[in-house]
């Protein structure tokens, strides 16, 4: 196996030379070739790989072409045994840029946002890449004074037997002078896509006796699939030799349906603004459709060129409701699984997280963005919302140093999420993602080092504890940027 990924690399360094023809262009082609280890559903894998950045003019496209290799020198099938599997290939296609006055990106979002992000708040459907890669879209078109802006999480939902999507746009039209008025609507069609579920039957991974077997799901389904008898299976089931479970006890997605819906009005004056400082005032009212409401007045952006942007509101919310439903940790929580106390397991959506929210709230948000002249650059955002004896608060943290600082270190960044919690006396929780990331430069090669934690309360006691309540991806890989 060592020589074949060897070999592979050859190959990959080679391709990074001979990119070189074309260099000449205004944009470059750019990219990276990679060589590393990663763990796809608790499975380790030899990663080999190429991601590149094609521009065109206004036209861009990137390819993600990956080959894993398990521990018997075999490649992944489950990656290119389906047409899906070749459109996961494409990492983005793009026309134009953001705030070009038309602009599209199809695949990969890193980072999305709607209007003033009250209800679209950074979300990404990367997050569980690449044990998980959705094609996305984005896109945004400003013509005079009318603009709008649409981003959806997967064209790949839209072929499930229970075929359904996240979906959102925002409106704004600038009703006076500069003063602008926008409404926004987004609506996850059926949560439960949010389940992973490999072989498509419509019984999702964690309660799947045969994930990837799509003709199997119980132990008994495995028997009479060898012509079992009836007599036998009980005779085993009552001797506690066989689970007793039928398909008929699981959950089906293919039956079941939770859609969610958040509407919401805004309007926002530039008070001042010219080539190096910006002053923004802007409101918004959102309304979480069968649950609650969510007011900022007033709302302040502020920004001095690339250097600083600073935002804070005040923010005052009805019960049931949450600011940035559709976050940057959303597709983790979007659906998931808690065991109960007899053992048994039931689903959960974000949804119905809210009705745990019982107290009319009020309190502020805070954010800042810098960029320290390239050295340290630093993303923080704080909310902390109070009434009825509750707290709701929530935190994120970004900090990356520029290559310069430290010799041979061509990036160190860490990172820490938690949303909407009490207190933050639990580093860990279901809303938490954490990480760093940190790479060398060795000779013109980069060797890094990816760690990413995320975490489900899978006994649904209301802690996270033990190995099997973190999941940890781990990329370690070898890379030249050409």
């Amino acid at each position: 196996m060592k020589k074949k990924i060897i070999y592979l690399f050859l190959i990959f360094l080679n391709f990074s030379y001979f990119h070189k023809a074309f260099s000449q262009e205004k944009e470059k082609i750019s990219g990276t070739a990679v060589v590393g280890a990663t763990t796809i559903n608790g499975e380790n894998y030899q990663q080999i790989g190429i991601r590149g950045d094609f521009p065109l003019g206004k036209f861009g496209f990137g390819l993600d072409l990956q080959l894993y290799i398990d521990a018997d020198g075999e490649i992944r099938k489950e990656d290119w045994d389906e047409w899906e599997d070749y459109l996961d290939k494409i990492y983005y296609l793009r026309w134009g840029k953001k705030n070009d006055p038309f602009y599209i990106k199809i695949g990969g979002l890193d980072y999305t946002y709607l209007g003033y992000s009250n209800i679209v708040n950074g979300y990404s459907n990367m997050i569980e890449y690449p044990a998980e890669k959705r094609i996305g879209m984005e896109t945004s078109f400003e013509m005079n004074d009318f603009k709008t802006e649409i981003f959806l999480n997967d064209f790949k939902e839209l072929f499930k037997k229970n075929p359904s999507v996240l979906i959102g746009t925002r409106v704004a039209y600038k009703i006076l002078g500069d003063l602008e008025i926008g409404a926004t609507v987004v609506t996850d069609l059926n949560e439960y896509n949010g389940l992973n579920d490999e072989d498509e039957d419509g019984f999702a991974d964690d309660i799947d006796f045969f994930p990837n077997d799509k003709n199997l799901v119980t132990e008994i389904d495995e028997y009479r699939s060898k012509e079992v008898s009836n007599y036998t299976i009980s005779e085993l089931i009552e001797k506690e030799l066989l689970d007793s479970t039928e398909r008929e006890d699981l959950f089906d997605m293919n039956k079941e349906t939770s859609q969610s819906m958040v509407v919401s009005l805004d309007a926002g004056y530039p008070i001042f603004k010219n080539d190096k400082i910006s002053i923004d005032i802007y409101t918004q009212i959102s309304h979480i459709l069968g649950h609650g409401w969510g007011l900022t007045f007033p709302g302040v952006r502020f920004g001095i060129g690339n250097f600083i942007q600073l935002r804070a509101e005040y923010r005052k919310q009805s019960k049931e409701f949450l600011y940035g439903y559709y976050d940057f940790t959303y597709e983790l929580e979007r659906a998931y699984f808690e065991r109960q106390k007899d053992g048994s397991l039931i689903v959960k959506t974000k949804k119905e997280s809210l009705e745990k929210i019982e107290n009319k709230m009020q309190g502020y948000f805070a954010g800042i963005n810098f960029n320290l002249l390239n050295f340290v650059i630093a993303d923080i955002s704080y909310q902390d919302l109070r009434g009825g004896g509750e707290n709701m608060r929530s935190i994120k943290a970004e900090l990356g140093l520029g290559k310069k600082i430290i010799p041979k270190i061509s990036t160190a960044k860490a990172y820490y999420y938690q949303n909407n919690v009490k207190d933050f006396q639990e580093l860990k929780t279901p809303s938490t993602m954490m990480g760093y990331i940190i790479s060398y430069n060795l000779g013109g090669v980069d060797l890094g080092f990816d760690y990413r934690y995320t975490f489900q309360d899978k006994n649904g006691d209301g802690k996270i504890s033990g190995k099997k309540e973190t999941i940890k991806t781990v990329g370690i890989r070898a890379g030249v940027t050409f």
